[in-house]
């Protein structure tokens, strides 16, 4: 091969490798859009919904569950939660006393 041709090839590869970009999870999976509201930074529920949740979560995902926000409400109290590195959107509707919890992913299906 010719100088030039290897100083094309060379180039080729370099732009070629450019697109690749490792993702190290700096922002979260974002919430589908037909889900209903997600809430974070405000807290409300109780250490025993919080818990029950958590629980309920790390033993159906891997990867680490983050509480990022709750509510409370006497039918039942919400507790919002990101899981592993991307952030997947998890909420769990759970009685206060922490009973019965329920979890729904919230993120998009289409985003996995």
């Amino acid at each position: 091969m010719s100088r030039f041709q290897n100083v094309a090839c060379g180039s080729v590869a370099l732009f070629a490798l450019a697109g690749c970009v490792e993702d190290t999870g700096g922002s979260s999976m974002p919430v589908a859009s037909s889900s209903p509201p997600f809430i974070e930074g405000s807290f409300g529920a109780s250490d025993a919904a919080v818990a029950a949740c958590r629980q309920q979560l790390s033993a159906q995902t891997t990867g680490g569950v983050r509480v990022v926000g709750s509510e409370f409400s006497e039918a039942n109290s919400a507790v919002y939660m990101r899981v592993g590195e991307n952030g997947a959107p998890w909420r769990c509707l759970v009685s206060d006393d922490g009973t019965n919890p329920s979890l729904m992913f919230m993120g998009s299906e289409g985003a996995l």
